[in-house]
């Protein structure tokens, strides 16, 4: 579940393609695979965000910081309650806060932050 939004990122932000200055399209995402097109874009049907690379960064980020400060007490829980629970809780904390992501994103950066860090504290947990 780490890894779901850093795949998805990609097709939701605003800037996939942008034209180049011989008036064709190009993709921006691999800038030494260039690939000129006559036509436009692909359409992407869904809702799409106006993140700058620092922020899809501190979005990406933000589960990590999360699951950094856990490290510690989730090992302490498992020896308390036993890490089949610890365990089980943490992925099903951290599968609602993927359910949510699309939710948040719509409300804005900070919500999709706080939601990553929540996901993140609980993947340890």
């Amino acid at each position: 579940m780490r890894v779901n939004l850093s795949v998805a990122i990609v097709a939701m932000v605003n800037n996939t393609c942008g034209p180049s200055s011989n008036g064709t399209l190009r993709t921006l995402e691999c800038p030494e695979l260039i690939q000129y097109e006559s036509q436009k874009c692909h359409e992407y049907k869904g809702e799409q965000y106006n993140w700058d690379s620092k922020t899809q960064g501190i979005i990406l980020g933000a589960f990590f910081y999360g699951y950094f400060i856990t490290q510690l007490p989730g090992g302490l829980l498992s020896e308390t309650f036993g890490a089949k629970w610890v365990f089980g809780l943490g992925i099903l904390i951290t599968a609602i806060c993927s359910l949510l992501t699309p939710l948040a994103a719509s409300t804005g950066e900070a919500s999709m932050i706080a939601a990553r860090v929540l996901g993140g504290l609980a993947e340890v947990i």
